[in-house]
């Protein structure tokens, strides 16, 4: 049982919480609706500033016996987040959950697609 979790910095504001938390239940509706793969569920984590935090929510996944989890990070560069903290608490869950697979995917910011994005938004 496969989940994307959709790991973002967070935000003291929660309209930008609610953003991310809307984003990835739109994903998941589109995994389910689609029959995407074999991604059981999308939810989100944040890394900072509020809740639910990674830890947790990889923590929650795994009692619930998800057996792999995939991480985007929703980041538009590789900052600290990206290349330290997300990596570590992945780390952190394999040595606790050793029978749960985990794969960290590239950043957002990183991917061809988000050129197109950007100049599809602004070209309109």
């Amino acid at each position: 049982m496969k989940t994307i979790i959709l790991a973002a910095h967070g935000s003291r504001q929660k309209a930008s919480a609610a953003e991310v938390a809307a984003l990835a239940k739109k994903l998941d509706t589109k995994v389910k609706t689609n029959g995407s793969n074999d991604i059981h569920q999308v939810v989100h984590a944040f890394l900072q500033f509020c809740d639910p935090s990674l830890e947790t929510v990889i923590q929650e996944l795994a009692d619930s016996g998800v057996d792999e989890m995939v991480i985007f990070p929703f980041f538009i560069s590789a900052g600290s987040h990206v290349q330290t903290d997300i990596p570590r608490a992945v780390e952190t869950a394999r040595q606790k959950h050793p029978t749960v697979r985990f794969h960290i995917t590239r950043h957002l910011g990183i991917l061809d697609a988000v050129e197109d994005l950007i100049l599809g938004e602004v070209t309109g």
